[in-house]
């Protein structure tokens, strides 16, 4: 995949990758990322899409993996920047420099979550939403409930007083996310309408009723963030667009543990990835 920078319309550089298949290709593809994931993660499935004929871009939000270059200071960002300014740049580059229509964009959590803020949705094919759910404690099982809670109002202010930065800590993930960003989204997770009130406050509105690009939403059963409500808590968001929610009940496919993450992972390739692949097609 050849390594490429992005101007996003306020100067700032993002990292992507992009591919292309030998001979023609049968459609382009987006891979937006979940919070704080580095754009290496996917880069298995990438070449899976790539191997069918697609042409593939994907890449780093702002303040995460390469588009945080080392040595540099995490930049004052936001999350709501990911979306209209890093989602934005990543889409126009496609469309205006490279020349692609139909593009199918394949996001993951936040990467799907925020694709209201995408002005140039003309060019969109579809949403394949990949575990996009609300990130409300309120709506995890128990007890996964309480440890979202104490993570949220004692530990999550608490890293951030001591680092000034948020941490994730898990693997593939880029473990201090920029200040403002773990903020705000903790700040998201905490109230049951999630970003509503940033909508209400900034664009005058609750919901993105122009959105009107189909939207498939498709979580898998062992991820305890993402249920049947928090997945419609995210559609609620788009009033206007054809959409509808899919269950992969991992069980059928496999022995191991999928997760939030997991489907990504290339030893999904042989079955849960022709499940994506199907809705990718289709």
């Amino acid at each position: 995949m050849k390594k490429i920078f992005i101007s996003a319309s306020d100067g700032y550089q993002l990292s992507a990758l992009y591919a292309t298949p030998v001979g023609s290709s049968c459609g382009t593809a987006i891979i937006s990322s979940a919070t704080g994931i580095k754009k290496e993660f996917y880069i298995h499935f990438a070449k899976y899409l790539v191997q069918h004929g697609y042409i593939v871009l994907l890449y780093d939000y702002r303040g995460v993996g390469e588009s945080s270059p080392k040595g540099m200071v995490k930049p004052d960002a936001f999350m709501h920047e990911w979306g209209i300014l890093d989602m934005n740049a990543i889409l126009n580059y496609m469309v205006f420099e490279k020349g692609h229509r139909e593009i199918i964009w394949v996001g993951h959590c936040i990467g799907a979550q925020l694709t209201g803020f995408l002005r140039n949705t003309q060019y969109v094919k579809k949403v394949i939403a990949v575990n996009a759910a609300s990130g409300y404690w309120g709506y995890l099982p128990f007890p996964r409930r309480a440890i979202a809670w104490i993570f949220s109002y004692m530990v999550s202010p608490l890293l951030l007083k001591l680092y000034g930065y948020g941490s994730l800590g898990k693997e593939d993930m880029d473990k201090n996310i920029p200040k403002n960003v773990y903020q705000e989204w903790q700040n998201w997770c905490k109230s049951k309408n999630y970003y509503q009130q940033f909508l209400t406050d900034h664009f005058n509105t609750d919901k993105f009723y122009n959105f009107r690009i189909p939207v498939t939403s498709v979580y898998t059963s062992d991820d305890y963030m993402a249920n049947f409500k928090t997945a419609q808590s995210i559609l609620n968001f788009y009033p206007n667009a054809p959409s509808r929610i899919i269950k992969l009940q991992v069980e059928r496919y496999t022995e191991y543990k999928v997760g939030h993450a997991g489907i990504f992972r290339k030893k999904f390739h042989r079955d849960l990835w022709t499940e994506l692949m199907s809705l990718i097609d289709s």
